[in-house]
């Protein structure tokens, strides 16, 4: 096995794969990707936001999960929002204890290999060089310029309160001073210093100085699920990582014959309906969530109806600021992670001079004094983060995740979905090729092959010139269900064609024409 990184950001995975060289395993890589995404994309993640973790042992047949989210303030207090419906996006009471540093340093002390202030100095350096400005990056500070450019925080993004322009280098002093700070005095720094009375004070003092340093990341079970023979496992309420189990769990429990759109889209909607209501801090009494209990399953699929869509209220998509990343070593450990600011640059509200700006998971609260998910000091919000890893048979099969904020599940549901339910029939196709004698005639499968995209509905077939010849595609196919189903329902279709002309020219250049074969009565 490889050492693998996958990050949004090109710099992330490029820097954080000198922890390989340096001796660290996935875990360290991981925290550096993580670090580094932070730095060149705060549009997405950074130190002022909230981190969960999956991390898979090889020794073990389950990942440890990691917690590394923050409650609510010790000050917080609703009716300082009365008669609003939501907690503004800007306002104080949208941040909570930021969980990320904190989950660096259960992470390293469980499973790292280096020292994280090794891993720290990837990030000062790169603070102090600096870094191209991407079109993300650039839109998300135009976006907030009137709210960013004029605190302490937001020094090296802009001149004359404009962003540097896309493609220009800019550098963050003030951030690799901050992480000097933790290299020098510990992670733990980040809770009980002058950086932590600047995010109280930064917050009107919600976040007592105890609610930050008393702050722990905590080790948790793992949400778990077998569907279609293979273990998936996510975080657990009080984040919405459930849907995704829970909605590929109920198509494999309706075991219809087809798994179209249709059934995944109103699955997903049936059991989403219920995320806001299910979906809080159970604290202690998590074994009263029901989002991937059986029976439950069983009743909300009777709502499935093949040939009607339900009505459901969702809220309207809003612009987000999330980072997902995952790392694999050539031991096996791998991690699931994702870090966030929630909005874009999360509440805006910039940490003193100290280079950062706090996220607004808090904003995930209910301001419904009845409801479950009801704003109170102490409580974490609802989250929409929702990292996964999949084993089969006690063995790592894959890892995955994605941005979205409350779309996650359903991205993740149309990603996993066929791989789970045809891992078995590829291999089965790929072990019956191979006890084929096929002279001079390789088989490839390229899982990520696409043609005729409005035409086929499943495999494809392409079959290529020889390596010596530029010709490319001289036949091409595939499944086409729905094209035949329109007369015959029942039926599905598959199909390929040849390019008479290219394997023409081919066999001329090769002389494979029988020699009393007249080519001068050939005319094409």
């Amino acid at each position: 096995m490889n050492n693998i990184i996958v990050s949004p950001h090109y710099l992330s995975t490029d820097i954080a794969s000198q922890i390989y060289n340096k001796g660290g395993n996935a875990v360290d890589a991981a925290i550096a990707t993580n670090l580094i995404q932070g730095i060149v994309a705060p549009e997405t993640c950074g130190i002022g936001g909230d981190l969960f973790a999956l991390v898979w042992d090889p020794s073990k047949n389950e990942p440890d999960f990691l917690d590394a989210s923050g409650y609510a303030g010790t000050f917080a207090n609703p009716d300082d929002l009365q008669n609003m419906e939501s907690i503004p996006l800007n306002h104080p009471l949208s941040v909570t204890v930021p969980g990320a540093v904190a989950g660096w340093i259960e992470l390293s002390k469980k499973y790292g290999n280096l020292k994280v202030e090794e891993i720290l100095d990837l990030g000062i350096d790169l603070c102090h060089e600096g870094f191209e400005i991407n079109e993300e990056l650039y839109n998300s500070l135009t976006i907030h310029k009137e709210e960013l450019s004029g605190q302490a925080s937001g020094y090296g993004f802009y001149r004359d309160n404009q962003p540097f322009e896309k493609g220009k280098v800019i550098r963050r002093p003030q951030l690799g001073k901050t992480l000097e700070q933790l290299k020098t005095n510990g992670l733990e720094y980040f809770y009980d210093s002058e950086i932590s009375k600047s995010i109280s004070s930064s917050v009107n003092g919600i976040l007592s100085l105890d609610d930050l340093r008393n702050y722990k990341a905590e080790w948790k079970k793992p949400l778990h699920t077998n569907i279609y023979g293979f273990d998936g496992w996510t975080s657990p309420p009080h984040t919405q990582g459930y849907l995704t189990l829970s909605t590929l769990k109920a198509i494999e429990m309706l075991d219809t014959e087809n798994d179209d759109i249709h059934k995944i889209i109103e699955t997903y909607r049936i059991l989403a309906a219920d995320r806001d209501s299910i979906t809080y801090d159970y604290g202690k009494n998590i074994k009263d969530f029901k989002g991937v209990d059986i029976d439950y399953l069983q009743e909300k699929i009777k709502l499935f109806n093949p040939n009607h869509s339900e009505k459901f209220d969702f809220p309207k998509p809003h612009g987000g600021g999330t980072a997902y990343m995952n790392t694999i070593d050539k031991d096996g450990l791998g991690v699931s992670l994702i870090q966030s600011n929630f909005h874009g640059i999360g509440s805006r509200i910039g940490v003193g001079s100290f280079g950062f700006f706090l996220h607004n998971r808090g904003c995930g609260f209910n301001l419904d004094s009845k409801h479950p998910n009801y704003l109170t000091p102490g409580r974490k919000p609802l989250h929409t983060l929702s990292p996964t890893i999949w084993s089969k048979n006690g063995n790592l099969e894959f890892i995955a995740g994605t941005r979205g904020g409350r779309y996650q599940p359903q991205l993740l549901i149309q990603t996993i979905l066929p791989y789970i339910q045809n891992s078995d029939s590829i291999e089965e196709i790929i072990n019956t090729c191979n006890q084929f004698k096929l002279n001079n005639i390789e088989i490839e499968f390229d899982l990520s092959l696409a043609r005729g995209l409005g035409y086929y509905t499943g495999t494809i077939v392409e079959v290529s010139s020889p390596k010596d010849f530029s010709l490319g595609s001289i036949g091409g196919g595939g499944r086409y269900d729905d094209l035949v189903q329109k007369n015959n329902p029942k039926l599905s279709g598959f199909g390929i064609s040849f390019g008479f002309d290219r394997i023409f020219l081919i066999l001329d250049e090769l002389n494979l024409f029988p020699n009393l074969l007249d080519l001068s009565l050939i005319h094409i």
